[in-house]
């Protein structure tokens, strides 16, 4: 019994040695932010297929970073891919509200299909008349009878596909000052950006982990004082008491002899 306790007790005194940050920032997504225009995601890094090009101001949640020294693995609203390293950089950021342009919606002309690439050869038996489409980004592509070769990636039961944008009620996303812009990048005019207010950020975070920390803490002594307690509690004496040859088999016996 006492080896199953010590076993315990340093099963407990190791969990309590592991860094606070491995239970901080276990379940916490980490997002690249796209601050340049013509930031694009990619199919295959070794023939870079672009398959639209990312909202500015916008996120993509992180897969594997520096996958290769030129790219990262990321996801952006489901679709996975990967990005530049140098268009986004390596600097994480967590805790993003709504990382993903999904306000702007695309309608399609009456008998109109879905495609799975920027091309017209790629139409597929999906009808897109009548349906409200999650826009993705742009994408340059084949430019058939019409002016443009813009097409809009989609989004449509969970899976990316295209549609040109001559054959949407859409053309005003083709304009740069209707591009979405990010909650997080609208500062207030009135109330200028300052370093206080992101030392404030700073110390939230900090003190939500504090407070993490804390209750860790609190988690791994309460077990570590009861498997303690148990391990060095004072054993009753149940062995004979041998004095003089004769046995004494409990206390009683051995205050009576002494005339207790």
């Amino acid at each position: 019994m006492r080896r199953i306790l010590t076993i315990l007790a340093a099963s407990v005194i190791a969990f309590a040695c592991l860094p606070i940050h491995a239970f901080a920032h276990a379940s916490a997504a980490e997002y690249l932010r796209v601050g340049g225009d013509n930031v694009s995601l990619y199919a295959d890094k070794l023939v870079p297929a672009a398959l639209f090009t990312i909202p500015k101001t916008f996120y993509v949640k992180v897969i594997s970073l520096s996958y290769t020294p030129d790219y990262h693995v990321v996801e952006y609203n489901g679709v996975r891919g990967l990005v530049k390293a140098s268009d986004v950089g390596s600097d994480t950021v967590s805790d993003v509200a709504n990382p993903y342009y999904t306000a702007q919606t695309v309608t399609a002309h009456v008998n109109t299909c879905l495609y799975t690439a920027p091309s017209f050869t790629a139409e597929t038996a999906i009808s897109a008349s009548g349906l409200s489409l999650t826009y993705l980004g742009k994408v340059n592509g084949d430019k058939g009878s019409y002016d443009t070769a813009v097409w809009f990636a989609v989004l449509y039961a969970n899976e990316m596909y295209y549609l040109h944008c001559s054959l949407t009620n859409n053309l005003s996303l083709l304009e740069s000052t209707f591009a979405p812009i990010h909650p997080n990048s609208v500062v207030e005019t009135s109330v200028p950006a300052s370093e206080e207010g992101t030392a404030s950020k700073s110390e939230e975070r900090s003190g939500g982990v504090d407070i993490l920390r804390i209750l860790l803490i609190v988690g791994m002594i309460v077990p570590l004082v009861v498997i303690l307690f148990l391990l060095f509690k004072p054993r009753k004496r149940h062995a004979a008491t041998r004095k003089r040859g004769r046995p004494y088999r409990d206390e009683d016996d051995y205050d009576d002899y002494y005339g207790g």
